[in-house]
């Protein structure tokens, strides 16, 4: 089952009901960032890449807040940040390891032949959409064809 606007929209309509209000929050906030992507790609629908896309941003922000709440000493903001963060978590795919993103990587030189940087990382994009780590695929990415 993959990651759809419709699965969103009810999720929220379940979070509101159960009054869960970090659910609503971090679920109204992602429709919030669909909606100005569609009128931005002037789209009626988003594919399931799009919504990851979006929901990894999210996470990526708030990581990123938490971060900082976390350096200044922020305890409140800290443990809020952090279940706005496991909230998105459960909306994102299953992350490849980095043996596994290894064994892709591989598979990826061997089927295409692919020398180039970009062409593995375009055809690993192309399988395993958000399923990864940018930082750690291009590393990985750089030794096997290094080596």
């Amino acid at each position: 089952m993959g990651l759809s606007e419709q699965q969103l929209r009810d999720d929220l309509k379940d979070s509101m009901r159960a009054r869960d209000a970090v659910r609503t929050g971090v679920l109204r906030g992602i429709l919030a960032a669909v909606k100005n992507k569609l009128i931005e790609t002037r789209s009626d629908e988003l594919g399931e890449q799009d919504l990851v896309a979006i929901v990894k941003r999210e996470a990526k922000q708030c990581g990123e807040t938490l971060g900082f709440a976390r350096k200044a000493g922020r305890d409140e903001q800290v443990s809020e940040h952090e279940a706005v963060l496991a909230v998105l978590e459960q909306y994102l795919p299953r992350q490849l390891g980095e043996e596994e993103l290894r064994a892709a990587v591989a598979g990826i030189i061997a089927e295409t032949g692919a020398e180039a940087m970009g062409a593995v990382m375009k055809e690993l994009s192309a399988r395993h959409g958000g399923a990864y780590d940018g930082k750690l695929a291009s590393k990985v990415v750089r030794e096997a064809l290094a080596g």
